[in-house]
C-alpha cells in the first residue's frame, strides 16, 4: 500500500501555479520532477479534478503501437476495489430506508443450511469494515478460474456461500482488508431486499445521483464498451465478466461520473445523500496498512494529525487503474483513471497536494 504514504507533508511547494489553462503544464512538471511515470510507456490516463465549485479534467493519451489513443471524461474504465465505496454508499441508503441495518447479523439474510453457527456475531458494518475475519479471496478461489484474465467470472455466488458455510474464523473484530467481504455482503443485500446487486445499484445509486455512464453487470466481456486496457507487457485485455463479486470489483464508471459521486461525498453541490454518506467518511477502526491509515465505511482515511484527513480508495483490474482522494475541509478531490494495469502510482495525491495549495490564486499574488 505504498501510494497511502504519500501525504501533503512530503514536500513543500512554493510554485507559482497558473491558472486552469495551464493546469496541464502544472501536471506535467509533477509526472516529471516527482514521478516515475514515462508517457511513453503509459498507455493513457486521464485526470479529473474538483476544486469547490470548479471542475477539471486533463487528458494524457500516449503511445500504444505507435498510436496516440486520447482519453474523454465519458469513457468508462473498469474500477476494481473502488467498486467497495459504492456498495458501502448504497447500504447508507437502504439503511437510511429502514432496509437493513448496520447491526443486522449476516446469518440472518442467509437460508439455514447456509449460516455458519461460528460467525453469529458477524454484522453488516463487519463486512463493510472489512473486521469479519475473512480472508482477502475464499480459499481454493483458483481452482474455479478458467481464465487468468478474467478472476470472477466463473466463481459463482453457491461456490462463495459453500465457502462461507464452512470457514472457521481465527479472529473477528481486527481489520484485515478482503474482497471476500464485499462478495459476501452482495449476497446479503439482495437477500435483505429481494433485489440483484445491480438492480440496486442502479434505484438506489446511479439513477438518484445521475451517473449517467455507471452500471454493474454485462452478460459478455464487450470490449467496445470498456475503454481498452493494457497489462504490463502493453497487451490488450479484455474487461472481466463477474459471476460474483460485482459488489467488491464491478463497478464501471467514467471520469466524468466518479467527479459527480465525488462531489456529492465532498458536500460541495446540494443532493439529499450528502448527510447520508458523510458518516462513511469517520475514522472508525485502525489497519494494518500503516498506523496513519484508518478505515471508515468502504473509505481509507490517510490521518494526517495537524493537517485535514484525506479519504481515499484506490483499485485496479487487468487492464485499468483507478484512484480517488479527496478533502472535504478544503472542497478539494482528485481522480484519475488509467488504461492500464501499472497506472500511475503516487500521482493522484501529489496533483491533490498541488491544488491544496491554492494554485488558481497564487498567479494572481
Amino acid at each position: 500500500m505504498k501510494y497511502l504514504l504519500i501525504t501533503f507533508q512530503l514536500l513543500i511547494c512554493s510554485v507559482i501555479y497558473a491558472q486552469n489553462g495551464d493546469l496541464k503544464v502544472e501536471i506535467e512538471r509533477i509526472i516529471l520532477h516527482d514521478t516515475d511515470i514515462s508517457l511513453d510507456d503509459t498507455p493513457g490516463f486521464i485526470i479529473g479534478i474538483v476544486d469547490q465549485d470548479s471542475t477539471y479534467f486533463v487528458d494524457f493519451g500516449s503511445k500504444i503501437k505507435n498510436e496516440v489513443e486520447r482519453l474523454d471524461a465519458e469513457d468508462i474504465f473498469e474500477t476494481g476495489s473502488i467498486s467497495k465505496v459504492f456498495t458501502s454508499s448504497l447500504v447508507s441508503v437502504l439503511v437510511d430506508d429502514g432496509l437493513i441495518t448496520y447491526e443486522s447479523k449476516i446469518n440472518e439474510y442467509l437460508p439455514l443450511e447456509i449460516q455458519n453457527p461460528r460467525m453469529d456475531d458477524v454484522t453488516v458494518l463487519n463486512l463493510i469494515q472489512h473486521t469479519s475475519g475473512l480472508p482477502v479471496r475464499p480459499y481454493f478461489f483458483g481452482v474455479k478460474e478458467k481464465d487468468p484474465q478474467n478472476p470472477y467470472g466463473f466463481y459463482e455466488k453457491e461456490d462463495l456461500l459453500s465457502f462461507y458455510t464452512d470457514f472457521l474464523p481465527k479472529s473477528t473484530g481486527e481489520f484485515n482488508y478482503a474482497h471476500t467481504n464485499y462478495g459476501l455482503l452482495e449476497i446479503v443485500l439482495e437477500e435483505a431486499t429481494g433485489k440483484p446487486f445491480d438492480k440496486l445499484m442502479d434505484e438506489y445509486i446511479i439513477d438518484p445521483m445521475g451517473l449517467d455512464s455507471t452500471f454493474v453487470f454485462f452478460k459478455e466481456r464487450k470490449k467496445n464498451l470498456i475503454t481498452q486496457g493494457y497489462d504490463r507487457a502493453g497487451r490488450e485485455v479484455a474487461p472481466w465478466s463477474f459471476a460474483s463479486f460485482g459488489a467488491s470489483e464491478g463497478v464501471k464508471t467514467s471520469a466524468a461520473d466518479l467527479l459527480k459521486f465525488m462531489k456529492i461525498n465532498l458536500g460541495v453541490i446540494d443532493h439529499p445523500y450528502v448527510s447520508l454518506f458523510a458518516q462513511n467518511h469517520n475514522k472508525e477502526i485502525d489497519t494494518n496498512f500503516n498506523e496513519s491509515i484508518k478505515t471508515g465505511r468502504g473509505w481509507q482515511i490517510i490521518d494526517q494529525r495537524k493537517r485535514y484527513d484525506i479519504i481515499t480508495h484506490t483499485g485496479k483490474t487487468n487492464g485499468h487503474n483507478t484512484f480517488m482522494a479527496f478533502v472535504k475541509e478544503t472542497g478539494t478531490g482528485v481522480v484519475v483513471l488509467s488504461n492500464s494495469n501499472i497506472g500511475t502510482r503516487d500521482l493522484g495525491f501529489l496533483v491533490l497536494r498541488m491544488i491544496n495549495f491554492n494554485w488558481k490564486r497564487r498567479i494572481d499574488n
